[in-house]
């Protein structure tokens, strides 16, 4: 009698334990992808901020004039060449050495 009892114990100790676990892990699981789509979200946010601003006269204008180089028709646009590449050797000793 107290062997079924604790085997009656056991298997609804069990059962109950292991449903529990598997609840516990898609509590988990469900909070992980809540904070995973509310990063998306954030992402498709600010992907609907910069197609706002890419309808807007001043963005399109800034994008011209940084990206392609675009002047308006009374403007100069002067280009500053890099300097050249230095070809003259240094001798290794004082002060020029490491």
């Amino acid at each position: 009698m107290v062997v079924v009892a604790v085997v009656s114990a056991g298997a609804a100790l069990l059962l109950g334990v292991v449903p529990f676990q598997g609840w516990l892990d898609q509590r988990d699981r469900n909070a992980a992808l809540r904070v995973e789509v509310e990063a998306v979200e954030a992402g498709n946010r600010a992907y609907e901020d910069r197609m706002d601003a890419l309808e807007t006269d001043e963005e399109i204008e800034r994008l011209a004039r940084e990206d392609y180089g675009l002047v308006r028709p009374d403007e100069e646009a002067y280009a500053i060449q890099p300097a050249p590449a230095s070809d003259a050797e240094v001798p290794g000793i004082w002060p020029f050495a490491d």
